[in-house]
């Protein structure tokens, strides 16, 4: 074996360990925070629309709208924060950079479907917030718009499962069946349920979440025993 095939065999071998090493930093404990989060912000989006359907947002004060967009806004972007900060941390304890090529790579397919996730979001709350609230009675098409916001919820669980799932071709398997889980619950959400939800949510991002990071955290203790 020359010098550059040995070369070329560590690279892999490398590559590989790396790709190992993602499973053991997969965030167990905010994913579990993040679905709390989640559920807390479905309870309080019951109290504010006393409906489980999403499209009732398009009944409430306009005061009301900002604030329920504003919570669930707030809501993904300490979620989120909170993941990358303890995968950073997980990962320097490690002696390996957050800046690796696996952590690339999984950044990398996971922003484009959460950038088609935020685009679609604002422009369905663009245009069923376009009128007052005290408006709608007067249209004919107020199903319409409440379809608009009704849907939000399967788009978020499709981006986001179709992210997941394409990062995790980068690490090990679960979280590529956490990312088709998604999927399947999100067409399910859109075809059959789009009425529920604040149910949907709750039921995928809140109780799928909490799930995933226990047995994550399952997993990652009995590694570290072996």
């Amino acid at each position: 074996m020359d010098r550059a095939e040995a070369e070329a065999r560590m690279r892999e071998v490398q590559r590989i360990m790396e790709r190992t090493t993602l499973f053991t930093l997969m965030p167990g404990v905010p994913a579990i925070l993040g679905g709390a989060l989640v559920l807390v912000g479905c309870a309080v989006s019951y109290a504010m629309l006393r409906s489980l359907d999403f499209g009732a947002l398009v009944r409430v004060s306009e005061d009301a709208q900002w604030a329920f967009c504003s919570m669930w806004a707030t809501i993904g972007v300490i979620a989120v924060a909170y993941e990358v900060i303890w995968t950073a941390r997980a990962a320097r304890a490690q002696g390996i950079s957050p800046t690796a090529r696996p952590f690339r790579f999984a950044a990398f397919s996971l922003s484009p479907s959460l950038f088609v996730a935020f685009i679609l979001t604002f422009r369905l709350l663009m245009d069923s917030t376009a009128r007052p609230p005290e408006d709608y009675a007067r249209y004919a098409d107020y199903a319409r718009y409440a379809d608009y916001v009704r849907y939000i919820v399967p788009v978020w669980m499709m981006c986001y499962g179709t992210g997941v799932y394409t990062a995790g071709l980068f690490s090990v398997r679960l979280p590529r069946l956490l990312g088709i889980a998604f999927l399947l619950l999100g067409a399910e959400a859109l075809l059959g349920f789009p009425s529920y939800g604040v149910a949907s949510a709750a039921l995928s991002f809140g109780l799928l979440h909490i799930v995933f990071g226990l047995v994550v955290m399952a997993r990652s203790r009995r590694s570290t025993r072996t």
